[in-house]
């Protein structure tokens, strides 16, 4: 387990929080929570107070964890976190003072699994999202098999919440939250030890949380918003009529064009798309449609870009800056270029593929992780969404 880089600490009690740290915390950021996602409470006795226990569920928003943490006024939540937020210091520095530790995704961590263990001894609730990131569309994500082995090891209560509205209050592809509400719904504690084999048990926990939130109940479906199609390009990635990648825009945040074809939408609160005709079309159709359309690759290659920040995580789990590189995204490899030092990787040696923040493609190979930072045109996800497809086969076409 690696140190938070932070040489300042908060002074951690014997449940492992800063009794210092929480109030601030509390005053802060869960007062910031209320104020943009009006969190309302659902079926109050279900939420525990005091552990050891999990609490998992769905996850589409950065301040889930806080959102869940609304009502718990006594003692925080513990937990795991991406390992990229625990690159900045500020945050960290907080983060470590309730108990969150870093992990990396999809990335087996024996030390994790210690300090879950330390927390378990620590009495702590401890909240881990299973899908192991933020959903892009707000449809249910694989759970990580590991994730549920250790429900089912640790014999201890697990609860499951289902967050709805935190999706269409701020998409993570979004500029700008909307002014929505969201509602906390926890549901009864599963407990492992009331199952008669793993399976059984594995299906419990993934039915619990395994809904879309495209369509919340309807005091969570946002009715105003700033600006609500700021940002779609990074979800929207192609234009939907010709193929062409980079091609939607917003000009004002309220519209929704492309440079290669003769439409225009309006983007509602709610992420629905209205045409020139008042007809009501889904967003989700679209994201559904783009995803469809071939891969072009023209003389093998996919996309090329020149000046994106790459860094490197090895060991240490520090991320260390090599420069901007010419990148060149081809059929079944990558190639980076920083100066005169050219690097390439094989599509089939990338383990895991995921995405930090909105634009920055992590690449994990088995002896390191290889993020690189997108920005204009280039989507990190569409770059993922491509490395999947031609990960698992897919033959690429020469034009649309």
């Amino acid at each position: 387990m690696d140190q938070v880089k932070s040489k300042f600490r908060f002074k951690k009690n014997e449940r492992g929080f800063s009794e210092l740290a929480f109030p601030f915390l509390r005053a802060i950021i869960i007062q910031g929570c209320k104020i943009v996602f009006r969190p309302q409470l659902v079926n109050p006795e279900n939420m525990p107070t005091t552990g050891p226990c999990f609490i998992y569920g769905n996850h589409s928003n950065y301040v889930d964890p806080f959102l869940i943490n609304t009502w718990m006024y006594n003692e925080p939540t513990a937990g795991v976190m991406t390992r990229e937020q625990f690159h900045k210091t500020i945050p960290s520095m907080f983060m470590d003072s309730i108990g969150i530790v870093p992990t990396s995704k999809y990335v087996p961590e024996p030390g994790v699994i210690r300090s879950v263990l330390k927390m378990i001894q620590q009495q702590r609730m401890i909240v881990i999202f299973p899908e192991a990131g933020r959903r892009w569309d707000g449809r249910p994500k694989p759970f990580l098999e590991s994730t549920i082995k250790l429900f089912h090891k640790m014999k201890i209560p697990v609860n499951p919440v289902q967050i709805h509205g935190s999706y269409l209050t701020w998409p993570r592809w979004a500029t700008y939250p909307r002014y929505g509400r969201t509602e906390i719904h926890f549901l009864s504690p599963i407990h492992p030890q009331d199952y008669p084999d793993y399976d059984t048990f594995a299906k419990e926990i993934v039915d619990a949380a395994e809904f879309e939130e495209y369509n919340p109940p309807e005091i969570c479906v946002p009715k105003r918003a700033f600006r609500p199609a700021a940002g779609v390009e990074r979800f929207i990635y192609r234009c939907p009529v010709t193929g062409v990648s980079g091609a939607v825009f917003s000009p004002n945040g309220y519209k929704v064009h492309s440079t290669y074809a003769d439409f225009e939408y309006t983007m509602t609160p709610a992420s629905r798309l209205i045409d020139k005709h008042g007809e009501i079309h889904s967003l989700h159709d679209m994201f559904d449609l783009i995803r469809t359309m071939p891969i072009v690759a023209k003389d093998g290659i996919v996309a090329e870009v020149r000046g994106s920040k790459v860094f490197m995580m090895r060991d240490d789990y520090q991320l260390k800056s090599l420069g901007k590189a010419h990148i060149r995204f081809f059929t079944d490899r990558i190639i980076y270029s920083i100066g005169s030092d050219e690097k390439v990787i094989s599509i089939q040696e990338m383990l895991w593929m995921s995405i930090e923040g909105n634009n920055k493609l992590s690449l994990t190979m088995r002896d390191y992780t290889l993020q690189i930072e997108l920005e204009g045109l280039d989507c990190a996800l569409e770059w993922r969404d491509y490395l999947t497809r031609l990960k698992k086969g897919e033959q690429t076409v020469t034009s649309m």
